[in-house]
């Protein structure tokens, strides 16, 4: 299986876990942090081929969950972002910019870039992974593009909602936070938002976009149609195609139940159409892969070195990972 890690979405996650309890304070210690969440979660995900850690610890002599080969790790990527994400901006100059407003983002951002620089460093001197990275270049890209090519099953390790679009038949979703693996059966039930009163409001799989491109994302600050959040999106696009009600807008009343008029004016004046159109070109990922025919100019490939692996290791005091599991499971990986 091909495991493809989300790198910046993986080292913000790891750095914020870790700063708190490691008593980071200095620059010094801000980057370890970076380092050290980074590093512990692309070995772990590999370790465990992108499922989530065992709540209940093997015995000696029990059978491990991965000791088929089917189910092993066999290729892994780990994608970063570089600078920023100019493409999407000349379609729509807010996009991202929340971050770069957000103090906490600004402070941080250059320890954790530093401590994914260090990361990369150590993965192309001695482990058996594939860097891609482009400069103004966004790591779901180079993911989206990596994991529609491949030619087996893909496993794709990352919170970022965006790469629910591409789960299918080859495509799942590990998200770390929910230790959740997101595949076809559960599909509904993972990204299905829930009513007041609790009532999941699911909606088909293929329309998973539009679900998102009606409500936008304002983690990257991008607007959807205005008045539609979560839920009366999931009901319209669980309903229709969501092109159904530019064409009919009436149709809406009688889906949400209610008359809103927000919505309602949105649809009149176009403004909900163009959101979605800019939406659907910004959030696509397999638009966005058509842009990349080859990844060879992003992709700096590692070579697995054991003894400088166990050496690194030992010099950056790695604790928390267990060595022996992750040397077995490079050593397969470079095998493959």
């Amino acid at each position: 299986m091909l495991l493809i890690v989300d790198g910046n979405n993986v080292a913000w996650a790891g750095f914020h876990a870790l700063r708190r309890p490691m008593g980071a304070n200095t620059p010094e210690k801000y980057i370890r942090a970076a380092l050290l969440g980074l590093t512990q979660s692309v070995i772990g995900f590999a370790v465990r081929a992108g499922e989530p850690p065992d709540a209940n610890p093997r015995r000696d002599g029990q059978p491990g969950l991965f000791d088929s080969p089917g189910e092993r790790t066999s290729r892994l990527v780990v994608a970063f972002d570089e600078g920023r994400p100019l493409r999407r901006r000349a379609v729509f100059p807010p996009y991202q910019t929340g971050r770069e407003s957000d103090p906490n983002f600004m402070e941080f951002e250059q320890y954790v870039l530093e401590g994914i620089r260090e990361f990369s460093e150590m993965a192309k001197a001695c482990l058996p992974v594939s860097i891609l990275r482009g400069v103004n270049t966004e790591a779901d890209d180079l993911i989206a593009t990596e994991a529609l090519a491949a030619p087996g099953p893909v496993r794709i390790c990352s919170t970022d909602r965006d790469f629910l679009q591409l789960v299918g038949e080859r495509i799942s979703i590990y998200s770390p936070v929910k230790r959740l693996v997101i595949t076809t059966d559960n599909f509904g039930d993972a990204t299905a938002p829930k009513a007041a009163d609790g009532t999941a409001v699911a909606f088909p799989r293929e329309r998973y976009l539009d679900y998102r491109a009606a409500s936008g994302d304002a983690s990257d600050n991008l607007p959807g149609i205005p008045g539609v959040g979560a839920l009366s999106a999931a009901k319209l696009v669980g309903a229709l195609p969501l092109d159904a009600y530019f064409e009919d807008p009436a149709q809406i009343t009688a889906i949400l139940g209610r008359r809103s008029a927000r919505i309602d004016a949105a649809f009149a004046s176009g403004e909900a159409q163009e959101a979605v159109t800019r939406n659907r070109a910004l959030m696509d990922l397999r638009l966005a892969s058509a842009n990349y025919p080859t990844l060879d100019p992003y992709r700096t490939a590692g070579t697995w070195d054991e003894p400088a692996f166990r050496a690194w290791v030992k010099e950056q005091r790695i604790s928390a990972l267990e060595v022996e599991s992750a040397v077995g499971c490079m050593a397969y990986i470079a095998a493959q």
